[in-house]
């Protein structure tokens, strides 16, 4: 047998020649240690840790099997082999119930078979050593895996969670361009604009709702109804709101979309108003861009922090000047009101209800006059309604308007 060290065996008899008979049989083979006396040999067990455990059963103040079963919780690992000089079957029976001994011995035994059983015990000792070893290394590999795909799975968490925050913080337009990478900017996209103001703001300063003003409700609930159309709010500024449609490809109709929006968010300014004894009113303006400027802004700069790349999102177009002038006529009138340029109204599928034509009206920056509707609120009278286009009429007079088309064209 080529062992890199000599297997410790224990030996416990209280018969001087079976000890000594049992040392010489194994002489230079293994390391024997023999013990004459059951509790010495427990003590001793503890620390020698061997590979197997030999006991005669009949010593005096215990047995082999009692020897055996208390071995069994110290040294679960060792092979145990009772030894006897009597032929009982209860005894087998016995000590393999209580000892759960691997080997039963009878006295006198022959050499060459007492060899040839404690080598086979030996064998299997270290082969039970040889996979413990295995399975405990497969057991610290299997962890380190488990760690591996837990630090994975939280890496993917990471990922998740702060893709979902940058979203958050980009159109999903802008999203998909940069994924598919089939989009080239500056690009144009005709637009569905919308844009919201509070009348009359000032009268709300320094009001709050749970420790949130009245501001912030009125702006998320703008914001609100334009995601769930599937828009985009791109800017607030003090108490109003912008946002568009029709970058979202999967939005058919950008239009309609806005002038649900547009409804939604009024009845939503009623609802708050009567809950909350609060009066809040807004006008809304609707317009549709032909060709606008899409575009994404890059400025690199190199700082004491590295290189900073900042980018930003960004429509251009004189129509969208035009939506938030059209929008501030609405000021002009009681309730929430929303202005539509001629070209937003023809755009809709159906012809809106208590709709009020206004001259047309060349605004600031625009090269043509504008036809504008206003689609009234409930607070709105006739005489409010001819009271609105006699200002009008001062604010924009009709030859004023057609001197300086002559003079553009001029």
């Amino acid at each position: 047998m080529n062992l890199e060290t000599r297997p410790l065996i224990v030996y416990v008899d209280d018969e001087p020649h079976n000890l000594t008979t049992f040392e010489a049989t194994f002489d230079g083979m293994f390391d024997v240690r023999a013990f004459s006396e059951p509790l010495k040999a427990l003590e001793e067990v503890i620390k020698l840790d061997p590979c197997v455990i030999v006991s005669d059963q009949r010593m005096p103040g215990m047995t082999g099997v009692n020897l055996l079963e208390l071995v069994k919780r110290t040294n679960p690992f060792a092979k145990r082999v009772l030894v006897t000089g009597y032929s009982d079957e209860d005894l087998v029976v016995e000590s393999v119930r209580k000892a759960q001994i691997h080997d039963y011995i009878r006295k006198p035994w022959d050499t060459d078979d007492l060899q040839h059983r404690i080598l086979k015990m030996i064998e299997a000792y270290q082969l039970e050593c040889a996979l413990r070893a295995k399975t405990q290394d497969l057991e610290m590999k299997n962890k380190e895996l488990i760690n591996i795909a837990d630090e994975l799975r939280n890496a993917k968490e990471r990922e998740e969670d702060l893709r979902k925050e940058l979203e958050a913080w980009a159109p999903p337009f802008i999203l998909k361009a940069i994924r598919d990478q089939k989009t080239n900017f500056p690009m144009k996209k005709d637009l569905a604009l919308i844009t919201c103001d509070v009348v009359d703001s000032s009268n709300l300063h320094g009001i709050f709702l749970n420790e949130r003003s009245v501001r912030s409700y009125i702006i998320r609930s703008f914001s609100e109804a334009v995601i769930r159309h599937g828009g985009w709010r791109e800017s607030i500024s003090g108490d109003s709101a912008y946002a568009h449609f029709g970058l979202v490809q999967n939005i058919e109709q950008p239009v309609q979309a806005a002038f649900a929006v547009a409804n939604e968010f009024r009845l939503f300014l009623r609802t708050f108003s009567e809950t909350n004894k609060i009066n809040v009113e807004c006008g809304i303006g609707l317009h549709v861009a032909k060709n606008c400027l899409v575009d994404l802004l890059s400025v690199k700069m190199e700082t004491s922090f590295g290189l900073i790349t900042q980018k930003s999102f960004d429509t251009t177009s004189t129509d969208i000047d035009l939506v938030h002038r059209i929008e501030k006529l609405t000021h002009l009138l009681p309730g929430s009101n929303i202005a539509m340029t001629n070209e937003f109204v023809k755009a809709l599928n159906l012809h809106p209800t208590s709709l009020a034509e206004i001259q047309p009206i060349l605004f600031k920056g625009q090269k043509k006059p504008t036809s504008v509707y206003i689609k009234t609120s409930d607070k709105v009278s006739e005489t409010d309604i001819k009271n609105f286009q006699e200002n009008i009429l001062k604010m924009y007079p009709t030859h004023q308007v057609n001197e300086e088309i002559n003079r553009r064209v001029g």
